[in-house]
This record gives structure tokens, C-alpha cells and sequence, in this order.
């Protein structure tokens, strides 16, 4: 909608944008005078063109992001004194696109209100500032600038210490511009911008051929002679094409100026590309080594700490491969060497001996210093060892070599070796690197084996204080005792069977909370006692009154746990008392499972008190089972969930008492039990005659040993009347005996024992490493033989003993 027309008769301003001063450019000063020089040049009087010109340049220009107006006035002089100003400001009616509202309430709004004296005097006292300026009205004035294009343009910065007309004391503007020049008969025109926020250098530059082309509209619109505008109307081309020129050559001088910025910001771009990748591999590798430390300190398994040491820095080397050989004492105090391998397979060093202190190697294994090469087969020292005289036939190529001896208190533990088929890999940061995981090693190894010292010293005072159980007629027995996967140091939990008089039998199972030597000692004078109140002759539960009344004594503080039971094998009549203890599970002929928890007491420890007995069958073809809590409990498993599943296990299907043992062990615990673990097993034959026969033979591990155990089995089977099991039982024996020459290399035993319906093949040997399924890959023929076990056993399994492992397969006799 077109705004009105002002009082005065002159055309509103169209609906065009605003300019913004602040950011004022070529396009703004280009728009705006063509839009002025039609706004005025139409005005029948001049004094109606000064209307239109501030009405226009009110319209048409903002500051501060076109937030506020700049305070306009036109003047016309007239006369060599210049005589009284004539000023026109903008008229409100006549103001375009503008809201009624925001003429209101702005404030540089109410400063244009002719009305006001004060905003009057301001711009005349700019006006007479220009005109003094130029000289207008006067012979002379001292700096005087010449007017260029007939025009001249000023601006000046805050005026606030410039002399108020009228006394007044208000704050002046921040910025003013003023341009103005020559009419005709002695005429002169000034128009004053008084801006509220300050401009940039660059507007009056741009202001020039506005007020070149104000010129000549006021010309045009006061009848002046074609000549004078002809004349105005060159000095406005020359102005725009002075301006348009000095405008490009500063962005040409802008643009060269960015051309070179980009360049030096493109080369800070890479430099700091450069130095970020720079800074996260530092970042990666400090965190990495962080984790290298806090995980090699917290781990105390041997076997797991080398491993993921030499894994760790076979990444930070780049190396294609790397082994890490380290020291182990055995038990008698020989020193023997050990070693892992990181980014191939073990199996490709399987064939090849260990190393020995060549003159490659001497400098690592004596703890000399490093050795670092791009090309260890033209080191000097390379190739004089016989017999290999360099690498073994058909070892993997190595070019680059690093080597970082493992060293803590002058004591060599181990070196780490490093190789690559490419010369010239590792680099001095690389050795820096694999330097500090060795030494971080070295601390870690320490650790490892002042925990393994401690550990075995306290599993070897717990086995000594553990008794063997001994054989009872009428029953069949098994225990188990395993320490906690995670603990430091064997606990005090036991287990024990005591045969009397009478045909009665003792079982007992306890735990005194705690780990290491103290609480094993602790365990071995409760066990100890408990053993002489048994023969005693006292009932269960006067055995606990003892016992805790001894605790109180010897232990003061303790936590002791026990189940003691005396079981009448004539009668089959079971008595118990429980002293805060889990209760036994009782699993009858039929399957059905019971937990004997009617009467618990407290623990021992507590002084003397009474403990209540209970009294259970246990028919023949019934099994009972005593345990401590490491075998229920768990973290992440509460005790109610593992004494439903190990309820679940005991109603399931049961065979011969040792496998029974390691598949609820595996089941329940699968080596994942944070305390220690310790079991009680015992079955009541239906046939109280039952005896269990068994066979039993020792081997040298010599390859002659698989065939004379063979024979062995197929001779057993056929005695025992079942022959039908002689082929299988010749397989497994085969694969079992043969793992054991293979790995073992000492002295092993084969037993075969019959239990019922089950034949049970044991093979014990010094070797911790256990039998497991692996597939493998096409072409080879190892692992395999494994799962031919697998295939004909029932069920099969391992357990750890002391100085080894058994192997047990169980073979259904129907």
C-alpha cells in the first residue's frame, strides 16, 4: 500500500528496502541515487525538493541493523552571509512502510519533530560546520578543503564535548555526516545525518555521488540554467566513476589481501591437520600406555599377563610378529625359559628350538641394552652361530629387529623380540615405546610371582592339612576342593570323613571366612578338633558346641561355618547339625531332592550354644551332598538361584561319583567362582556289597606306552564281561595316552575303574594344559582326535590336582 502524500505536495518514497549505514556498500549507493534523484527531481520548488530529500533520506536509511534512523535535516543558505538557514526535516504523513506504533515509541523518531528547537539547533550547528568548512559566505578560511564535483562531504565522531545551542546539555551523536555544496544566485544546500551509532570510515567515500546526484535534483527542481545541470551532471558521473574506481581497486587490494589470508589459513589448516593427527596418535598412545599399566599391575595370572604384554607391544611396534621369553622358576627352584608369541600363530615356532645366547641374541638375554635394526642380516653379528648360521629353514622373514631386554633390580626376567620382512620399520619412537611396556612389564612380572609364590605357599599348607579321604565300605565317596579363580592365596574351607565304630561314618564340611595362611592355619586346628570329638563318640550337635566354644578361644573374631552329619551305613540313618552353614542335599533313589535345613544354628565363634540335630534316611541307591557356599554363589547370582540350579542338577541323571563332581563344577562354577569352592560327595550303593574294581598302571611317556595301554583297555573290558565296549575303549585310551606322551613328557597313570553301569577311564599327568574341541582348518591334522572322544563317551572331563591334571572319560556299560 503506497504511503500518502505529505502536507507539502511531494511524492511519498516507494516501497523499497532500507539501506543499512552500518554496511553500506556500492550497490546501496548505486539503488539510493537513482531512487533520489526521481524522489526530488519531480518537486515544482526547491524548497519543496529540500521536503522531498529529507523525507526520502528519513525513509530510506537505518543504523544499527536498521534498528533505529539517523537524525536528517535539510538546509538551504542563501547570500554571501549565508543569512538565517532555512531547514526542512521529514514530515511523519509522508514517511513510507513505517508504523505508527514505531514512530511512537523511537526515540531517533521524536528526534526528527521539527517542533523540537533543541534537535533544530543541532542540525543547523552541523549545517554552519560544513558550510564553514568550504568557505561558503566567507574571502577565507583556514584549511579549507576544495570542493571536489562541486560537492563536499564531512564526517565527524561524537560531538559530546561540542558546544549545545541554547545552553542544552545533551549527549551529542556518535557519528555525523554532512554533505552539501553550490546552487545557484549564491544558493547552498546542506544535509546533516546525526547518527546514534558510529560509521565506518568507508560511508563518505560512498556518500559522494549521492550528494552529487541531491545536486542535481535540487538543480533540476530550482529551474537552474541546462548549462549548470549539464555541468552537475558530469561532476555526478565522474563522481560515480571516482568512487566505482577507488571501490575496486580496494577490493582488488581486499581480494589480494584474502587470496594470501586463504593461502597462509590453508597452510595453517595443514599444519594443524598435521599436528591434530600429531597430537591423537600422542593422546592414543598415552592412554594406550595407561592401559598398559593399570592392566599389566592389576593382572596376577602369569600365562594372562605375558600374553597380553607382548600382544600390546607387538601393536605399538608395528612389528609383523613378536615373542616375549621370559624366566620361571619351578618348584625345586630350576630355572626354566618360557615364551608366548603376538600376531601368528604359536604353531609356527612349534618346530624350531629355543634360542640360545647367539651373538644376536646375547645382548637382550645378558640385559646389555637394546637392539634396534633396519636390517638385521647385514648386522656384523648376523649369521656365525651354527647350526643355522641365521634363521632356521622355514622361519618367518625377518628384516627389521627390534629387542628390549625385561630388567627389574638388575635381574634379567625375560626380552621381548619384535621382527619385520620390511627393512628400516621400527624407529627410535617405536623403541621408546616397547621400552616402556617392558619396564612396565618387569613390574608387573614381579607382582605375578610374588602372588604365585604366595599362592602355592598357601596351597601347599591347605593340601597338607587336608586329609584323603579314606575308602569306607557300604559307600562311595569324592571330594573337591577348588581355591577362588580371583582370590590371592588359599581360604579356609575343608572337608573331611571319619570313619568310627559301630558302622557309623563322620562327614564334615566347613569354612572359616578369610584367605591365606591365617585363615588355612585357623582351619587346621578347627579341623583337627573336630576330628578328636568324633571319636569321642558325641552326637552332632555336641560336636558344634565344642567346636564353637574352641573357636571363641583360638580364633576370637572368626567367622566359622560347618556342617557335621553321622551317617549309621547299617541303618542308613543320617544325623546332622548345621552351625550357619548351607544345609547338605539329600537326592534319594528316585530322584527326588531335599535340603536339610529345618534346624540351623549360628556360626561358631559365638560362645557356647546349643545346636539342634536333624535325622534323615538314606536309603540304599542315595546321595548326599555337604558343599560350602563358593560353589552356589556368585557375583551376579545370588545363593537362592544356585541352590535351585544345583537342586536342578542333583534331580537330574547321576552316574559315577567323580564325573558327577566335575560336571556340577563345570556347570556351576566353570571357573568363574569368587571364593573357594570345597565338596562332599557320597553315594550309598543299593547293593551293600557293592565294591567299585578297578585297574591301575603307570607308563614311562614314551611312544611305547599308547600301545600297552590300549591293550589294557581291550584285556579289562573282556574280563569284566563287556566286550562290546573294547573297540571304543581302545580309541579313547589311544587319544587320551598319547595327548599325555605328547605334552607331558613325564611319567603318567591309566586307571580303569567299574561303577555300576559306568566305566570310567582316568589319565593322570604332570601337565596343566587341557584337552580342548578345537576345529581344524582344512589340511590339518591335529585336534581332531578329540572329538572322536567327544563322540563316544557319555560325558568327559578334566580336573586339576596337585602337580597336574586328570583326564576322565565315563562309558555307559548298556
Amino acid at each position: 500500500m503506497a504511503a500518502p502524500h505529505s502536507a507539502h505536495g511531494h511524492h511519498p518514497v516507494g516501497d523499497l528496502a532500507a539501506h543499512d549505514l552500518s554496511a553500506f556498500d556500492l550497490a546501496d549507493m548505486a539503488a539510493c541515487g537513482v531512487r533520489l534523484r526521481e524522489a526530488v527531481r519531480s518537486a515544482p520548488t526547491l524548497d519543496a525538493a529540500a521536503q522531498s530529500l529529507a523525507d526520502f533520506l528519513h525513509g530510506r536509511l537505518r543504523t544499527d541493523r536498521g534498528a533505529r534512523r539517523p537524525d536528517i535535516s535539510v538546509h538551504l543558505a542563501s547570500g554571501a552571509s549565508l543569512g538565517a538557514l532555512r531547514e526542512f526535516r521529514p514530515h511523519a504523513a509522508g514517511l513510507p512502510d513505517t508504523d505508527p506504533a514505531e514512530r511512537a515509541t523511537d526515540p531517533a523518531e521524536r528526534a526528527t519533530d521539527p517542533s523540537t528547537p533543541t534537535e533544530a539547533a543541532d542540525g543547523a550547528s552541523l549545517a554552519y560546520r560544513l558550510l564553514e568548512r568550504v568557505g561558503a559566505g566567507t574571502e577565507h578560511v583556514d584549511d579549507t578543503p576544495a570542493l571536489e564535483a562541486g560537492v563536499a562531504v564531512l564526517q565527524v565522531t561524537r560531538t559530546d564535548d561540542a558546544p549545545q545551542p541554547h545552553g542544552g546539555n545533551r549527549r551529542g551523536p556518535a557519528s555525523a555526516l554532512l554533505f552539501g555544496g553550490p546552487l545557484t544566485g549564491g544558493e547552498w544546500f546542506v544535509v546533516t545525518l546525526a547518527c546514534p551509532a558510529e560509521l565506518p570510515g568507508e560511508v563518505a567515500e560512498l556518500f559522494r555521488p549521492l550528494a552529487c546526484g541531491a545536486r542535481l535534483a535540487l538543480l533540476s527542481a530550482g529551474g537552474a540554467p541546462p548549462g549548470l545541470q549539464a555541468q552537475a551532471a558530469a561532476a555526478l558521473a565522474d563522481s560515480l566513476d571516482d568512487t566505482v574506481a577507488r571501490r575496486a581497486a580496494h577490493l582488488q587490494g581486499a581480494v589480494a589481501e584474502l587470496r594470501t589470508t586463504e593461502a597462509r589459513l590453508r597452510r595453517s589448516q595443514r599444519e594443524l591437520q598435521q599436528r591434530e593427527s600429531e597430537l591423537r596418535e600422542e593422546a592414543a598412545i598415552v592412554e594406550l600406555l595407561q592401559e598398559i599399566g593399570s592392566t599389566l599391575a592389576a593382572e596376577l595370572d602369569l600365562d594372562a599377563l605375558v600374553q597380553r604384554a607382548v600382544d600390546t607391544a607387538t601393536r605399538l611396534s608395528g612389528a609383523e610378529f613378536g615373542a616375549f621369553f621370559y624366566n620361571v622358576l619351578g618348584e625345586t627352584g630350576e630355572s626354566y625359559l618360557l615364551y608366548v608369541i603376538s600376531g601368528v600363530d604359536r604353531s609356527e615356532f612349534d618346530k624350531f628350538p629355543m634360542p640360545r645366547n647367539t651373538q644376536v641374541f646375547e645382548q637382550t638375554f645378558r640385559g646389555l641394552g637394546v637392539v634396534r635394526s633396519d636390517d638385521i642380516t647385514a648386522d656384523p653379528r648376523y649369521g656365525h652361530n651354527a647350526p643355522h648360521h641365521g634363521m632356521p629353514e622355514g622361519h618367518l622373514p625377518v628384516r627389521s629387529y627390534l629387542a628390549v631386554p625385561v630388567i627389574s633390580r638388575g635381574t634379567v626376567l625375560g626380552g621381548f623380540f619384535f621382527g619385520h620382512a620390511e627393512p628400516g620399520v621400527f624407529t627410535q619412537r617405536h623403541e621408546r615405546l616397547v621400552t616402556g611396556v617392558a619396564s612396565q612389564t618387569a613390574v608387573a612380572l614381579q607382582n605375578a610371582q610374588s602372588y604365585r609364590q604366595e599362592r602355592e605357599a598357601a596351597m601347599a599348607l591347605q593340601r597338607h592339612l587336608l586329609p584323603r579321604l579314606p575308602r569306607v565300605d557300604g559307600i562311595v565317596t569324592t571330594s573337591r576342593y577348588l581355591p577362588a579363580a580371583r582370590s590371592r592365596g588359599a581360604g579356609g574351607d575343608w572337608v573331611d570323613l571319619i570313619p568310627l565304630r559301630d558302622g557309623e561314618v563322620a562327614l564334615v564340611v566347613g569354612d572359616v571366612m578369610g584367605k591365606g595362611v591365617k585363615a588355612a592355619a585357623v582351619m587346621g586346628q578347627i579341623r583337627t578338633a573336630c576330628r578328636a570329638y568324633a571319636q569321642l563318640g558325641l552326637t552332632p550337635c555336641e560336636v558344634l558346641e565344642q567346636l564353637s566354644i574352641l573357636v571363641d578361644d583360638i580364633a576370637p573374631g572368626s567367622i566359622v561355618t560347618c556342617v557335621y552329619a553321622l551317617l549309621d551305613r547299617d541303618r542308613g540313618l543320617l544325623r546332622a547339625a548345621v552351625a550357619g552353614h548351607l544345609p547338605p542335599a539329600l537326592r534319594d533313589p528316585h530322584g527326588g531332592v531335599r535340603f536339610l535345613d529345618e534346624q540351623v544354628g549360628p556360626p561358631l565363634g559365638v560362645g557356647r550354644r546349643q545346636y539342634a540335630q536333624t535325622e534323615a534316611r538314606v536309603e540304599s541307591g542315595a546321595r548326599l551332598l555337604l558343599y560350602t557356599d563358593g560353589l552356589v554363589e556368585r557375583r551376579g547370582r545370588s545363593i537362592d538361584d544356585g541352590l535351585r540350579q544345583l537342586g536342578e542338577l542333583l534331580a537330574g541323571p547321576v552316574g559315577e561319583v567323580e564325573a558327577d563332581c566335575d560336571s556340577w563344577l563345570e556347570a556351576l562354577a566353570d571357573g568363574q567362582h569368587d571364593d573357594d569352592i570345597a565338596m562332599l560327595y557320597l553315594y550309598r550303593p543299593e547293593d551293600p556289597a557293592h565294591h567299585v574294581v578297578s585297574v591301575v598302571r603307570d607308563y614311562p611317556p614314551v611312544s611305547g606306552a599308547v600301545p600297552e595301554a590300549r591293550d589294557l583297555a581291550a584285556r579289562t573290558m573282556r574280563a569284566w564281561g563287556l566286550p562290546h565296549l573294547a573297540n571304543d575303549l581302545m580309541l579313547i585310551t589311544d587319544e587320551l595316552v598319547a595327548n599325555a606322551v605328547r605334552h607331558a613328557r613325564t611319567a603318567m597313570r591309566v586307571e580303569l575303574r567299574r561303577s555300576g553301569g559306568r566305566v570310567v577311564l582316568e589319565v593322570t599327568d604332570s601337565s596343566t594344559e587341557e584337552p580342548r574341541l578345537i576345529v581344524s582348518n582344512p589340511g590339518e591334522f591335529g585336534h581332531r582326535g578329540i572329538f572322536l572322544v567327544d563322540a563316544l563317551a557319555t560325558r568327559w572331563g578334566t580336573r586339576s590336582i596337585d602337580g597336574g591334571k586328570v583326564v576322565w572319560v565315563e562309558v555307559a556299560t548298556a
